[in-house]
């Protein structure tokens, strides 16, 4: 039987979260990270899940974003997805929560990759990746609509011990001599170094980053005996978590698949893991294949530990799959290019790739929507841009406003992003009478001949500018505006420039067969 450690004082506990949190803010990148994970919580709990919106959120990060499309072109989206560029496409193709479950874990664990306790992180990180995928396998097994959720509940169940790992190595350690010594139960020694259990550790942090109740619900352990029957889909989720982390445990160590330890495990969760031990070897199956293929995307050539590799299983011989290393590390990060994180080392590529995407888009008669979010994304992340929007005329009110965009402070800009139909003289009256593209290297060393009117300057005094125009059938239907931080940001040579406005006239010809011809 477990023995669960006494509460801790609320005082205690209080402290140690607020040491955890303090050591996690101090760190590289951190306050960052830990606004774009509270930012995805918020939009999940107030069902805010448009693809705009997640996109937005997701590409601020360059290294994230390209992560996940890492991840999303691997062996096991290949098959239903096809070659995606763009996470705004990845969103449309297949579906809003699998890309927000993907960004929610790897946000993390893109961070967590190096210090003094690597090797029982990198277990640990393994371990929550496999376990995530055991949940949601037997999620479809027991008939659950709630994969995803079933995914972010067992990624997510030992948050704390994770944390504690690796922003608290010292503790760690101290909580794994104190079990070594057997003294104390896991709990108990929790308790005693820390003051609190990893799992309260766990709840608190993830309440303070906003997770929905249904992960921090499922960060609770069962710790004694036979669960009650579900009674709920939370608590279904809870038991699913629980179940696949301890099943997970357990393979790690070593246990075989049909024996007793997992026999005993089915047993107690009977009443929620109801799908059969034939069954289970068909979900171990596609959990390990799932695996070893998203290790295409994730993988790093690191070492791994033995217990993650016993977790992947032995390879089927007849399909190539990832080196053993490949295949232990499989939620750990690698580095994208030599570049740094925030920036691409070269904008043609993701040019190419968004053209490719948007071409095939008009092709399967895509909505104009879908098409302004990969055209605009494309040019945020070839460039890293500061802000990239779509600004649109409003015959109504005979003026043109911003619409759709990415970046920093982007729905204040594209409040402050209009101007009426009315010709003036200044440049984004001049671009779009002139059907003329525009690019101002340094927008604080421009003088009055450029003509940047006084509400532009208001909003981007500083950087570099690239503005181009819509002309459909003659006539300026809006613009795009491209925005860079450095002065001279926007590389444009002659290469560079013919896809800029190859991926522009995509859009061009978007509004085309929207309007059936029509301006």
């Amino acid at each position: 039987m477990t023995v669960s450690a006494p509460p801790p004082p609320a005082d205690t506990k209080l402290g140690t979260v607020e040491f955890l949190l303090r050591r996690m803010e101090h760190s590289r990148d951190f306050p960052a990270l830990s606004e774009t994970i509270r930012t995805l919580n918020r939009m999940a709990a107030s069902q805010e899940k448009s693809v705009e919106q997640l996109a937005a959120v997701i590409v601020r990060d360059y290294a994230l974003a390209n992560k996940i499309l890492k991840v999303v072109n691997s062996a096991y989206y290949a098959g239903f997805a096809g070659k995606v560029g763009t996470i705004s496409r990845a969103i449309v193709v297949l579906g809003i929560e699998p890309i927000r479950a993907l960004a929610a874990s790897l946000i993390l664990f893109e961070h967590l990759n190096d210090g003094s306790n690597t090797a029982r992180v990198k277990a640990l990180i393994g371990k929550s990746m496999f376990g995530a995928l055991l949940a949601r396998e037997s999620a479809a097994a027991v008939g659950l609509a709630q994969h995803e959720e079933a995914f972010l509940a067992a990624m997510f169940h030992d948050l704390g011990e994770l944390l504690v790992a690796f922003y608290l190595p010292e503790e760690d350690q101290a909580v794994q001599a104190a079990v070594a010594a057997g003294a104390d139960s896991f709990a108990q020694a929790q308790f005693k170094v820390l003051g609190l259990t990893f799992e309260q550790l766990g709840i608190a942090v993830g309440k303070h980053w906003n997770f929905p109740e249904t992960i921090t619900h499922s960060m609770k352990k069962v710790t004694q005996g036979k669960p009650a029957e579900p009674a709920s889909t939370e608590e279904t989720l809870r038991q699913l978590a629980c179940f696949a982390c301890e099943a997970t445990a357990q393979l790690a160590a070593g246990a075989a698949p049909d024996g007793a330890a997992l026999t005993a495990l089915f047993e107690r969760f009977g009443d929620c893991v109801t799908y059969d031990r034939e069954r289970f070897a068909e979900v171990l199956g596609h959990t390990r294949s799932e695996y070893r293929q998203l290790a295409e995307g994730l993988a790093a050539p690191e070492s791994a530990p033995a217990a993650i590799r016993a977790l992947a299983g032995p390879p089927r011989p007849e399909v190539a799959v990832a080196s053993d290393d490949e295949i232990a590390a499989v939620s750990l990060p690698d580095e994208v290019n030599d570049a740094p994180a925030d920036e691409p080392a070269t904008p043609e590529p993701i040019l190419l790739e968004g053209l490719q995407e948007a071409t095939t888009m008009l092709a399967e008669g895509s909505d104009l929507n879908p098409l302004a979010q990969v055209v605009l994304e494309t040019l945020y992340r070839a460039f890293a841009l500061r802000r990239v929007a779509l600004c649109l005329r409003d015959p109504a009110r005979r003026r043109y406003a911003g619409r759709l965009g990415f970046g920093s402070d982007i729905d204040a800009y594209l409040r402050a992003l209009q101007f009426g139909e009315a010709y003036e003289r200044d440049l984004f009256h001049a671009a779009l009478e002139k059907r003329s593209d525009v690019h101002i290297a340094d927008l604080g060393a421009a003088g009055t001949g450029h003509a940047i009117p006084a509400w532009y300057k208001a909003v981007s005094p500083t950087g570099s500018l690239l503005l181009l125009p819509l002309i459909v059938q003659g006539r300026a239907v809006g613009c795009i505006v491209a925005e860079h931080d450095r002065p001279n940001g926007l590389p444009l040579d002659g290469g560079t420039l013919r896809l800029v406005r190859a991926l522009r006239n995509q859009l061009v010809l978007g509004f085309q067969l929207r309007s059936g011809g029509r301006a």
